[in-house]
């Protein structure tokens, strides 16, 4: 079946480039991104689903580790779950601050000691 989609020129064009780099064709990427998007909805409101919603409720909400996330999931791809999230219409969950300030501590760390004349 043929089917007409109005896109942005430039997501047009990035999907071009995306398509040429992995050779293939937009269309492909369509079907693809297609084919994802209704498997994991059809995940979503199989029998069980309650289960597996509450596992991404508490992964969003960052109850629990994105490890024990996907154990419960069964999933052994970080973008299986994103796209779960993005499915269920969960927000991804976010670094807590704290350890975020560690990070950026850790990285200003870095780069004094990797600075020249250091």
């Amino acid at each position: 079946m043929n089917v007409t989609f109005s896109l942005d020129d430039e997501l047009v064009g990035a999907a071009k480039s995306v398509a040429a780099r992995h050779g293939t064709s937009v269309t492909a990427l369509v079907r693809s991104a297609l084919e994802h998007q209704v498997a994991v909805e059809a995940d979503l409101s199989a029998s069980g689903a309650s289960g597996v919603m509450q596992a991404l409720i508490d992964y969003s909400l960052g109850r629990i580790p994105r490890a024990m996330a996907m154990q419960a999931l069964g999933l052994d791809d970080y973008g299986a779950l994103l796209s779960m999230l993005n499915a269920a219409h969960l927000p991804h969950p976010l670094v807590p601050l704290s350890t975020r300030q560690k990070m950026a501590a850790q990285m200003v760390a870095v780069l004094k000691a990797t600075e020249p004349g250091t």
